[in-house]
């Protein structure tokens, strides 16, 4: 059933969201800070899980094994994805969205709460390859990693709102809005690409959740976001690679 992940997950935002208003002393930053670490090896569990994904089949034609060009597809995507990325700074881009919303909400020179919270949460919960790998999965029928995503969203959600308040909550209808787009668009591109392709896809998103996780921990600081192009190219470079090889 295509949206159901994006439909859980703004359920659980809305909710988790609204109980944690009734936290009004906030959650102490050590506990915090411990949660956001358990949540960080999820994400880079689902991330490990999604690429350990077994490749497509190859035809007799092919001289290289499916795990081979498996690997070649996603070392290629992620090459030219954090190169279009870069160039095209999406990370940039993304950080002067929060700016705008920002200011668009914030009067008087005071920083609101409730523009805070929605802004914070709205920017956390969908901007990243693990949005955009899920909502592509969710459009062919594929909720899995929407909804751990959704459970990951609502503990954070509720950890945040008990200080930010219900801006926090509010972000549930951006996250309705925006990955119910991607989903749509993964339903366009569900029924013009092969299946090969959207597999390769999702196992090239799932690398870079990966790095999700280890920002989240701290190990890393890569811009994701500059790497989300990737997460589309394995439909140009899988029939490229098909064609040279075979």
């Amino acid at each position: 059933m295509p949206f159901l992940g994006t439909i859980v997950n703004f359920f659980v935002v809305l909710v988790c969201g609204t109980v944690g208003t009734l936290v009004k002393k906030g959650v102490p930053k050590k506990i915090s800070d411990a949660i956001v670490s358990a949540m960080a090896i999820c994400v880079i569990y689902i991330g490990i899980d999604g690429a350990l994904e077994s490749a497509p089949a190859v035809s007799d034609g092919l001289f290289l094994s499916a795990g081979l060009v498996k690997v070649l597809v996603m070392i290629i995507s992620l090459a030219l994805g954090a190169l279009i990325g870069e160039i095209i700074d999406i990370d940039k881009w993304v950080n002067r969205l929060g700016d705008l919303l920002e200011k668009k909400f914030v009067k008087d020179g005071e920083r609101g709460k409730f523009a805070k919270g929605f802004v914070s949460c709205s920017l956390l919960f969908c901007v990243g390859a693990m949005t955009v790998n899920g909502a592509l999965q969710d459009a062919i029928g594929k909720p899995d990693i929407l909804i751990a995503k959704s459970v990951i969203d609502g503990i954070m959600c509720f950890v945040m709102a008990s200080t930010l308040g219900m801006g926090c909550a509010a972000s549930s209808v951006f996250v309705l809005v925006y990955q119910g787009f991607l989903t749509l668009v993964g339903l366009f591109l569900s029924d013009m690409l092969p299946a090969a392709s959207i597999s390769y896809m999702s196992v090239t998103g799932s690398l870079i959740i990966i790095l999700i996780g280890t920002n989240m921990l701290g190990a890393t600081k890569v811009k994701t976001a500059n790497l989300t192009p990737a997460i589309f190219l394995p439909a140009i470079v899988w029939p490229l690679i098909s064609l040279i090889i075979s």
